[in-house]
């Protein structure tokens, strides 16, 4: 879609491979579109549900801190 209109367009599809791809990105003189392909099951924050709304957005939830009892 980005060559579509003109522009770079790179796809990450291994964690291996993120900083190379953000390094091709930094070298081009033009504007570069980034597809990250995660697994479904991974965490991604933040998140907009489909259908919601920006104000929807799901951002990371707060660590769990667990104390012990007396």
């Amino acid at each position: 879609l980005a060559e579509a209109h003109g522009l770079t367009g790179l796809r990450v599809t291994r964690r291996e491979d993120i900083e190379g791809a953000v390094a091709a990105a930094r070298r081009s003189p033009g504007t570069v579109v980034i597809d990250f392909r995660v697994e479904q099951e991974d965490s991604v924050y933040p998140m907009v549900p489909a259908g919601a709304d920006l104000h929807d957005m799901i951002r990371r939830p707060s660590p769990i801190v667990e104390t012990a009892d007396d």
